[in-house]
């Protein structure tokens, strides 16, 4: 059954608007109801006081006067004697419900105070969120200023929304709980019930503690992680060139140095404020960081070099600092952040609309990011232009979406490599590779690529049709030539301008990469050896026929029974002279006894034969024809809900098995390509270790496959 998904708006009014006010509502109800029973056990307590006092000067003197008591049950007369202790005992129970109510009488007010907290809070995040977010599309500067704002305030009420819902729901449960301690009926089933109610108002402080908990997340919303970067700090020792070139680049823009400079092979060109973490040498490195991907700068020219770094370098002037700096970073953990306060560690009734709200604040400000990113790319663009040209600059772009393919391919042959041999293979240059295929085969088509958008770890970019458009050009047939351009001979490219010995920088990364990919094979072999031996040899399961078995036996001793009366007890039940009838009743009830013990008889044959045999290679059940390999199925599923049954669904490529004539509760779906199992149970197993043990045996199987492929 799907899932009903409230769209995110009625979201927002249930759980901001409505609840609260349902809340409230419930508030008001409990404080008539608490205040209507305490003025009635005051009342009570003090007309018992009044009349046990009387009753007893009466006994004093006359225990033998008869006395007439008005009750719910109607006139009771009863001797002084006998009155004193039933008034005594009525005054006790009145006392303790007066009590009861004493003390159930200011919980009401905390459902009302936790309800209109958190209506107060959910109204004020709401508004806060739309004002702050209309504010950001003003300008840029707006946009880091109204977040600022917001970074500040959003904690506060997102937390003052989890506080109130948490006190009005453990008010409302546990002032429900008290209340049935009044009742004057308390019965089994009234007991049921207050132990039920108990359970509820437990469960709602253990999810308000859990929701308080959580409130340690909702005030570190904002506390930015390092970014994670495969790469290495360049030194200008290493790259006098690449330094001298970009200090040149700054000075006639007129933009700010780069603190650092880092290359790798993947990611794209950025420049970031944000804390980076280098690997995989673990180095942490803050400021303003320049990241160059090596494959690209090896195919590219100086003109192409010059407007991608001029366009990065045009981020560190002016308000783009101050975004990179003071938002981008804080943006993207509160997504992070927001995401783990949603999973709540279980209290997700309480921490679900907090997550709501503060998604919901974060979204008003998506409009205004990706309309002034869109404006900040357009404005380095044109940045980078000026420092190389225009012409230059849109060929860069195409140039740059056009690498990506040939890396890509080239990745994939080096993860071949390193998976297909346990040894460390030679020294490569990923980097060379990558454009040796570029000279050999040439680049791909062009124009499908127009409609990407450049990577970037962090922010988003307009198509590349677009900005090649804002700098008024047509991606026509003379700008897609320059771009795919047959690339510069291996030695003479831009790039061996730059480094000391780019050969050894390339072969450096390259190694970090392959290394990568090694540990991680590493770790996928021991994840995977760890599952095959996880698999016990050989396990056969019996069908759990015994508490069927008992059944037959109970009913077969009231069809016995029933027929013994009708036998023994004719005259009693009048069937003396009814000979048939008689016959007729003794007849079924003998049928009914026999057919019981000939099933009960049948089950309890068929459970000597094993219902299933589980073996790490497949599993065999005596209904299929044949046996069903682990590594045909996709996944199963075990039910015990109504019958107990296990469900597998097979692969497209494996063939299904045929079931048996016999096995009446088992089918195969061939459209759906389930074979499903029935049975009426395990023997000696539960459904869930059922389940798990045909878990063990799965990944085994699938693990082993995967295995041979590291030989």
């Amino acid at each position: 059954m799907r899932k009903l998904e409230l769209p995110r708006n009625v979201s927002l009014a249930v759980w901001l608007v409505l609840v609260p006010a349902l809340l409230f509502g419930l508030g008001l109800w409990q404080a008539e109801r608490a205040a209507e029973t305490l003025a009635q056990s005051k009342e009570l307590s003090e007309g018992l006081t009044t009349t046990l006092a009387q009753v007893r000067k009466i006994a004093e003197t006359e225990p033998g006067a008869m006395l007439t008591f008005q009750g719910d049950a109607g006139a009771k007369s009863l001797s002084a004697m006998v009155a004193v202790p039933q008034v005594a005992a009525a005054l006790e129970r009145a006392e303790e419900d007066l009590e009861i109510s004493s003390i159930r009488r200011p919980l009401p007010w905390g459902t009302i105070g936790g309800a209109i907290l958190a209506f107060a809070s959910g109204i004020l995040g709401l508004a806060t969120a739309t004002v702050s977010g209309l504010r950001a599309r003003r300008s840029q500067e707006q946009l880091v200023r109204s977040f600022g704002r917001l970074r500040i305030i959003l904690p506060f009420i997102l937390a003052a929304l989890v506080i109130g819902f948490c006190i009005g729901i453990v008010c409302a449960a546990v002032f429900e709980a008290i209340s049935m301690g009044l009742w004057a009926d308390f019965s089994s089933g009234s007991a049921k019930l207050f132990a039920l109610a108990l359970m509820l108002a437990g469960l709602a402080l253990y999810s308000a503690f859990l929701g308080l908990r959580g409130l340690k997340d909702v005030f570190a919303l904002f506390a930015p992680q390092p970014m994670d970067i495969f790469g290495r700090r360049v030194q200008e020792a290493d790259a006098p060139g690449l330094f001298r070139f970009v200090r040149d680049l700054a000075d006639r823009q007129q933009a700010v140095r780069p603190d650092t400079v880092v290359v790798g092979l993947t990611q794209g060109f950025f420049v970031t404020e944000s804390e980076l973490r280098l690997w995989p040498e673990n180095e942490v490195v803050a400021g303003r960081t320049l990241y160059l991907p090596t494959p690209y700068l090896d195919l590219l020219d100086e003109p192409e070099v010059a407007a991608v770094i001029g366009h990065e370098l045009a981020h560190f002037s002016g308000k783009d600092t101050l975004y990179s700096q003071r938002f981008t970073p804080i943006y993207a953990g509160l997504w992070r952040s927001l995401t783990a306060l949603q999973r709540g560690d279980g209290g997700s009734f309480v921490l679900y609309p907090a997550a709501l709200l503060g998604f919901h604040a974060l979204e008003q400000f998506d409009h205004a990011v990706n309309h002034w990113s869109r404006i900040r790319e357009f404005d380095a663009d044109r940045s980078g232009a000026r420092s190389s040209s225009v012409v230059g600059a849109a060929s860069a772009l195409i140039r740059t979406g056009l690498i990506a393919p040939a890396l890509n391919h080239v990745f994939g042959l080096a993860a071949e490599r390193t998976l297909s041999a346990d040894n460390s293979e030679p020294a490569s240059d990923l980097v060379a590779e990558t454009s040796d295929l570029v000279r050999a085969n040439g680049w791909s088509d062009p124009v499908s690529l127009l409609e990407d958008r450049q990577p970037h770890p962090t922010d988003t970019h307009p198509p590349t049709i677009q900005r090649i458009q804002a700098m008024g050009l047509t991606a026509d047939e003379r700008l897609l030539g320059i771009a795919t351009r047959a690339p510069k001979p291996a030695g003479l490219t831009f790039a061996f301008e730059l480094f000391s010995d780019w050969k050894a920088l390339c072969r450096q990364l390259s190694g970090d990469y392959l290394n990568h990919l090694r540990d991680l094979r590493s770790a996928r072999r021991q994840t995977l050896e760890a599952l095959a031996a996880a698999a016990p040899g050989e396990t056969v399961v019996y069908d759990n026929v015994k508490p069927m078995i008992w059944t037959m036996a109970i009913v077969a001793a009231i069809f016995a029974g029933f027929g013994l009366m009708v036998t023994v007890f004719a005259a009693e039940i009048g069937f003396a002279h009814d000979y048939f009838a008689r016959a007729l009743v003794s007849g079924i009830a003998a049928a009914g006894v026999v057919m019981c013990g000939l099933y009960a008889l049948y089950l309890h044959r068929s459970a000597a034969q094993p219902l299933m045999i589980l073996t790490p290679a497949e599993l065999r059940a005596w209904m299929l024809d044949r046996p069903v390999a682990w590594t045909d199925i996709d996944a199963h599923k075990v039910f015990a809900s109504n019958r107990f049954a296990l469900r597998l669904l097979l692969a497209p490529s494996a063939s299904l098995p045929a079931k048996k004539w016999r096995a009446l509760h088992s089918k195969i779906d061939r459209k759906q390509r389930i074979v499903t199992i029935g049975a009426m149970g395990i023997r000696g197993m539960k459904a869930a270790e059922f389940s798990a043990l045909v878990e063990r045996y799965h990944n085994a199987a699938h693990a082993l496959k995967e295995l041979s492929k590291f030989s």
